[in-house]
């Protein structure tokens, strides 16, 4: 927005600098980026923020500067010889899309360029002057904010004005000459024959006007803002007046805007200014909002008086009832952004002065990790940055589409996503409720810049909705009660084609095993196990063959695997991509609380391999489990060392070979009672399992 000073010193009168002004203005949240001379009339270049289009003219700056320096605004009273005359009949057909419709026809006017004075204004404004009347219509809305648009009276069919839509689509000849389709969600000016305007967008050429024009309709409306904003971005076409309205303006000030602009085009194109015409359906009902001072000053961390409060908000042309503790505050027509007694105090405080404003440390108390859960935690990093992984930091949003590519069921609770109502981006809509996505895009990104060898993991909170009535829909239908933090880790491995002095043949799957085993041997976590899901997928997303089930102490707290084969494919990855996801609360939940210490054991071991036989499709901890429940105190240790798939092995079978570690406390194991326990342990497993010795 571009504000003239000298323009601006016709509303409020100004003894200070044009610098000191623009710091005033800055400081209270309308940032002057800049100030150019213009035939010595400074122009202050001010970046008015989305939620206060009542500042996007000279008089909403004026305004603001009359309650900053508590100086009295200067309102010009707009006189209009009005005369009787024959008046246009206006109808509102969709009263939801725009809420008045106001206009005044005056007749034998004179078209002609504008007064010198006039044009300098505009183009140090940014508009280009035209004639007299358009220039009028721009000098209103620079001056107060809102657009209007003058009509060829004599082109309109029928002396009648509809507000509405079409049935059907039709080309319509907009006032810069292009032809564009307008279809029937389009709100537009017509009359008894055609479209004449596309309601706060721009005017046809059917009704422009030009030299020859001698009798003007001028209308001063209020149109929806969605209405607008959704025709403007269909069109592709955004002016002044679609700037305005997209961001809302004043519907009781309309009628000033068109009295004023009917007073300027009779002082400088002459004619008769006859009645207004005002359709106003819905007359504009005032929101009163309750304020408390207690809770004023306990925000903002003051002690401002209550009289001092009540009279900040009056300088903002703000109605006050019962000055004192509580009170009822009601905004004006162009103030639509205040709406709750939050925005109340923010008045207060920019007015006030954020430099006057002590800063101090936040009332609410915090709630760290407790100092062993947050050592565990960065014991954790330091065990998985050991093996290799780099730590990366992401975003705790998410974009909800990113979830299609895991599969998940609409029934899974990673689909009760807790919506942003907000969002900077729309790919930050919801907050995170898996690391992956976020974790696959970063190995893509490393990917692309070449990168073989990749390893990254993340630390962070996920966030899951408590609310019981959850949509059997769509999860964008789903309105979160509450919200649920659970502290996560996960991790991505990556290892591309590389050429090396020797080869690894250790498969991805294990890799990312054999980390998460050395995370359990630092925590002195034992009763762990990798569990697979007999007929069914741990994850959807995860190879039905390469992927299990994380448990610890019975309870599951994660998994791991390799990316099924299709989504790889449609990521363009030529190899395996692993994955696993933790669950850090449980996991240093089930962390022993206590470490045990034994002494070193002062008798020898005696080992002993056992090789059996079994089906392809039970898992090798089921046999390792069998053997340490086995009823012998002497059982030290059971570690699965060799599979083996092949040559003299059955089809559907596979051979597991255990080695088995016996001790005992007080004596020296003799071979004879260690070949003979050893013995019993294979037929234990052949009568279980069915698991043939193989020699």
């Amino acid at each position: 927005m571009r504000a003239s000073f000298i323009w601006l010193k016709e509303f409020v009168y100004l003894d200070r600098d044009v610098k000191e002004v623009a710091h005033a203005l800055t400081m209270t949240g309308l940032e002057v980026e800049g100030i150019d001379d213009i035939d010595g009339d400074s122009i202050l270049e001010i970046n008015v923020t989305p939620n206060r289009p009542d500042c996007l003219s000279i008089l909403g700056i004026a305004r603001e500067l009359s309650a900053i320096y508590e100086i009295p605004l200067n309102l010009k009273t707009h006189a209009i010889n009005e005369v009787k005359g024959k008046l246009p009949d206006i109808r509102i057909l969709q009263p939801e899309l725009c809420q008045r419709y106001a206009c005044r026809p005056i007749l034998d006017v004179n078209v002609q360029p504008s007064p010198l004075w006039m044009q300098k204004r505009l183009e140090a404004h940014g508009f280009r002057p035209i004639n007299n009347i358009v220039d009028v219509t721009n000098y209103v809305l620079i001056e107060m904010g809102h657009p209007l648009h003058a009509f060829d009276y004599d082109r309109i069919k029928g002396n009648e004005l509809l507000v509405g839509r079409l049935k059907h689509k039709d080309n319509f000849l907009t006032l810069d000459g292009i032809e564009r389709e307008i279809s029937p969600d389009m709100l537009l000016i017509m009359d008894r024959e055609r479209p004449i305007a596309i309601a706060g967008v721009m005017g046809g050429e059917n009704t422009e006007v030009t030299s020859d024009t001698r009798n003007i309709l001028l209308e001063s409306a209020y149109f929806s803002p969605s209405s607008v904003r959704r025709t403007s971005r269909a069109l592709n076409l955004r002016t002044d007046a679609s700037y305005r309205f997209e961001r809302g303006t004043d519907i009781e000030g309309l009628v000033m805007a068109l009295n004023r602009a009917a007073q300027l085009i009779s002082e400088l194109a002459g004619g008769s200014v006859l009645e207004k015409i005002d359709v106003y359906p819905d007359v504009y009902i005032y929101q009163t909002i309750d304020l408390s001072t207690k809770k004023l000053n306990s925000v903002l961390g003051t002690g401002l008086r209550t009289d001092y409060i009540a009279d900040t908000l009056k300088r903002l042309n703000l109605t006050i009832e019962g000055v004192g503790e509580d009170m009822k505050v009601t905004p004006p027509t162009y103030r639509r952004d205040i709406r709750r007694d939050i925005d109340l105090i923010e008045e207060v405080a920019r007015l006030y002065g954020y430099d006057r404003i002590l800063t101090t440390l936040p009332a609410g108390r915090m709630l760290p990790l407790k100092s062993s859960e947050r050592a565990i935690v960065q014991r954790i990093k330091d065990i998985v940055r050991g093996c290799g992984y780099t730590e990366v930091i992401n975003y705790s949003f998410l974009d909800p589409v990113s979830l299609d590519t895991l599969h998940l069921p609409e029934a899974d609770r990673r689909m009760r996503l807790i919506r942003i109502l907000n969002p900077l981006r729309k790919e930050e809509e919801a907050l995170r409720t898996t690391l992956v996505p976020a974790l696959i895009d970063n190995l893509i990104l490393n990917i692309r810049r070449a990168q073989k060898d990749i390893r990254l993991f993340e630390v962070s909170k996920v966030f899951f909705s408590t609310k019981d009535e959850m949509s059997t829909g769509s999860p964008k239908n789903l309105s979160p009660s509450g919200v649920k933090e659970v502290l996560t880790l996960a991790g991505i491995l990556f290892k591309g084609e590389q050429h090396l002095l020797w080869k690894n043949n250790v498969g991805e799957f294990f890799r990312l095993k054999g980390c998460i085993e050395s995370i359990f041997f630092d925590l002195k976590i034992t009763d762990y196990s990798f569990q697979t899901v007999s007929g069914n997928h741990v994850e959807p997303f995860l190879h039905p063959n390469k992927s299990a089930r994380v448990a610890v102490a019975g309870e599951f707290i994660g998994y791991l695997g390799i990316l099924h084969p299709d989504i790889e494919e449609s990521m363009g990855v030529d190899g395996e991509i692993a994955i696993f996801e933790i669950d850090m609360d449980r996991l240093t939940a089930l962390c022993p609380k206590q470490i045990k210490y034994r002494a070193i054991p002062r008798y020898p071991s005696v080992d002993r391999d056992v090789a059996v036989v079994v089906d392809d499709t039970l898992p090798a901890i089921e046999i390792e489990k069998a053997i340490r429940a086995f009823p012998a105190s002497i059982i030290e240790s059971v570690r699965l060392f060799d599979v083996y798939k092949g040559a003299n092995i059955l089809e559907g079978k596979k051979s597991l070979a255990f080695s088995i570690c016996y001790r005992a406390d007080n004596r020296t194991l003799t071979a004879e009672e260690v070949d003979d326990l050893h013995m019993k342990i294979a037929g234990y497993l052949k009568k279980t399992f069915g698991a043939w010795l193989r020699s």
